[in-house]
């Protein structure tokens, strides 16, 4: 009979060691998993941090040179509009150089005056007209003459 009982025993204890390694092994493994969701979570996070991190500083150089790039720009328009101020006020500056002057003076003056030769001759009557004649009309003593 002890026999038996040591079988029984033994028999008990292998089936209540079975569920208990059972319960401890599935409550370990959904702890583990967890753990393990848990720390996948926090790298998660701490890799978004760090990509925020660099989006704003990222973000904060860009804002740093566009802020630059207005100074500058302000700086440009300020200098353009001081230049058109003083144009205003100092004289405006010839065209053409002085010798292109020159030359332009003494064309216009030449114009003239061919103007002006044109235009004695244009009070004179036509040969045709005059007292003379001359041209087809002309009698042939007068040509040979």
């Amino acid at each position: 009979m002890d026999a038996i009982i040591g079988i029984l025993l033994v028999l008990a204890g292998a089936v209540f060691g079975f569920f208990v390694a059972r319960y401890w092994l599935k409550e370990h493994s959904d702890e583990a998993r967890l753990n393990e969701e848990v720390k996948q979570s926090r790298e998660q996070l701490a890799a978004y941090q760090q990509e925020v991190g660099e989006h704003f500083s990222t973000a904060s150089a860009l804002v740093e040179q566009l802020e630059e790039t207005q100074e500058k720009l302000k700086a440009y328009l300020q200098h353009s509009s001081e230049l058109l101020q003083q144009e205003q006020t100092q004289p405006s500056l010839p065209f053409f150089a002085e010798d292109t002057m020159r030359q332009l003076r003494m064309a216009s003056q030449l114009q003239k005056d061919s103007k002006q030769s044109q235009k004695e001759s244009a009070e004179q009557p036509p040969r045709d007209y005059s007292d003379k004649q001359s041209g087809l009309f002309s009698s042939s003593e007068e040509k040979t003459s």
